[in-house]
Parts: C-alpha cells; structure tokens; sequence
C-alpha cells in the first residue's frame, strides 16, 4: 500500500509510526493547500471541500471522527464514489450513560434541588412527583449503536423500553419496535421519548408540532441524536403547553445555540453543548477503526468497519 491520507485531527508520533507501519504517508492538516495526490482523509474540516476538489487529488475514501456524516457534501461524495466510514460506536456509551443522568435528573427532582439550593430554600418534593426509571415506558427513536446502549443500561434498570426504526425490525434489548410510520399508538401514552435518530431528509423536523400534539404530557422528551429533528419553536409550544413537561437537549438547530434563543430561560429545560459523547478515550476506538480499515483496504480494496451508506446517509 502506498496511500497519501491527509489528517484533520491531529494525530500524535505513536499514531503516526502506526499508519506509516502499514505504508501510509501521513500529511497534516496544515498542509492541506499544497498537498497533493491525496487518496484517503481522515476526519473533517473547513477546506474538506477544496480537498475534494482538487483536480490534484483524487480521494476515494472518507473516515470520519463522527457517527453523523450529514455535514459532509453527500451528493458530491456519492456523484465521485467516494466511500465513507464512520465513527458509529465510540461515542454511544458516554451518550448511553449522560442520557441516563438526564433521566435521573428529572426523574428524581434534581431539577428543582438545583433551583432550590440557588435560592438556599429547603423544599422537600411531594413523593408523587418521584419515579423511578423502572416503571417508565420509554421510547427511543433510533435503534443502531447509541440506541442499543441507551437500551442495554435501562435494562439494568429493570425498564425494558420501545423502539423507532425505518422499517420496525427488532432489536436485542428493546420489548418491541415498530416503523416510524406507525409510531402514534405507541408515543401517545409514553412517558420518555428519546431521540437517537441520523440525520437524513425524512427526520429533519421530524419532532414537529403535529408529532407533539400527539403527546398527552410526555414527562422527558430527550434530544441526543441531531439537531435539525425537532423543530424548536414546536417543542417549546409543548413545553409551553405541557404536551412535554421536561426536556434534555444536547444538539440544536443552530449551534452554537443562540444566547436569545428563548430555550435558555425555560425552567424544565436542561442545556448541554453538544457534549453527552465526550470521553477521553474518544479518539481511540476511531484510530481503531481507521486501522482496521486500512488493512482491509490494503488486503482487498473493501472497507469492513462502519461503512455509510452515502445515499441514505447513514
């Protein structure tokens, strides 16, 4: 193999010796406008676009360091059969365990301790208000490796939840699953909603105000798949009107969200900044599966680990 992949992240000497090992010129992200004869980019930045575009370079192979690929220039990819993997699978456990916190928060009234212990008022909640995650019938849209983490640590739980797919197949972990067609019945008398969903066109505003207004008082509704899902304006109508009572949003429409946005004044409302994935060991399971690739790639032309469909997106 002699490939010329060219590194958005930056990639430490340990990572370097490995992708050199298996026959690979590294070239740095700084060096992206004179660099030349680029066959592999790993990662993503503001001049990917000039990189793949540059009649000097001829790119067959995109990985990222995302689960989303919905920021990448899909069409083009797919009119030059670029390929594309991605990073499904090492961001789902921390995602799997802050959505469990979020649920915990709100469950257990920490919300209100927070606002409490602001103001140093000693409130003791009323025990009706208290639930545990054991007795909530929880829907999760979004059934792949987030979704299936999500699942795995409420079974631990004692709460075995519902699943939202595209066509309703089941999958370990969740008591049931329909298509997301046939979602109504299943939402109306839930008491969690969580969304774990990619981006593509049929889930841009998915959560809109036809599908809240379907809702009888959803106690959480939990955003940590992506932002352009739920139509904003929509979910504070329902907040606003209690079709949901409480929200947990880590991804928006705009991001950063806006500091007028109305969201940051709600008081059932919990704001993270695109963060429920962070590890610190992030970036190794990526590494793992650029290798992994890489040998395939070398052996047989396939690439094994997280292929993207690039005409669906996902």
């Amino acid at each position: 193999m002699t490939e010329r992949l060219l590194t958005f992240p930056t990639l430490n000497q340990t990572q370097i010796t490995a992708l050199t090992s298996l026959g690979v010129d590294v070239v740095p992200a700084s060096d992206w406008e004179t660099a030349t004869d680029i066959d592999i980019i790993f990662g993503w930045g503001q001049h990917g676009p000039a990189v793949l575009q540059n009649p000097q370079n001829h790119v067959r192979w995109i990985q990222t360091v995302s689960a989303g690929v919905d920021y990448l220039p899909l069409d083009w990819i797919n009119a030059h059969n670029i390929q594309v993997t991605n990073a499904s699978g090492a961001y789902s456990a921390a995602i799997a365990e802050s959505t469990i916190g979020y649920l915990l928060y709100f469950l257990r009234d920490f919300n209100d301790a927070v606002k409490n212990q602001a103001g140093h008022f000693w409130q003791v909640p009323a025990r009706s208000d208290l639930a545990t995650l054991a007795n909530q019938k929880i829907v999760i849209y979004g059934t792949g490796s987030i979704g299936q983490h999500i699942a795995e640590l409420l079974n631990g739980f004692g709460n075995y939840p519902f699943g939202v797919n595209r066509s309703g197949h089941g999958v370990t972990g969740f008591q049931g699953t329909v298509s997301l067609e046939d979602d109504a019945a299943l939402v109306k008398d839930a008491d969690v909603i969580i969304n774990a969903m990619p981006a593509t066109p049929a889930t841009v505003h998915y959560f809109n105000t036809d599908y809240f207004e379907k809702l009888n008082g959803v106690r959480i509704f939990v955003n940590v798949g992506r932002g352009k899902s739920v139509d904003e304006q929509a979910l504070m109508h329902a907040l606003l009107y209690q079709n949901v009572l409480n929200a947990a949003l880590d991804v928006f429409e705009t991001e950063p969200l806006p500091r007028e946005s109305k969201l940051w004044d709600y008081p059932n409302v919990l704001i993270t900044p695109h963060q429920t994935g962070f590890d610190v060991d992030n970036i190794r399971p990526i590494f793992g599966y650029l290798s992994d690739n890489l040998k395939s790639w070398d052996a047989d032309g396939q690439l094994t680990v997280n292929r993207v469909d690039v005409s669906r997106g996902y």
